[in-house]
């Protein structure tokens, strides 16, 4: 079981495959005019997420590249 208090040393890795999945599952895409607000805010909750996994991608990525 994990703490929730808990800190993490290092980010874990991120996959392309991970982030390939996500970007499926929550597309960015523009509301229809009648949908609820609170509808509105869950989703761009979850793309925020998202989109923090595609630049932690994107950096892990780079950092290997510039070790290297």
């Amino acid at each position: 079981m994990v703490d929730k208090g808990q800190v993490y040393e290092r980010t874990p890795q991120v996959s392309r495959e991970l982030i390939d999945w996500l970007e499926s599952q929550f597309q960015l895409k523009s509301p229809d005019l009648d949908t609820q607000e609170r509808v509105i805010f869950y989703a761009v909750g979850q793309r925020s997420v998202v989109d923090h996994l595609t630049a932690l991608f994107k950096e892990q990525n780079e950092t290997i590249l510039e070790s290297q």
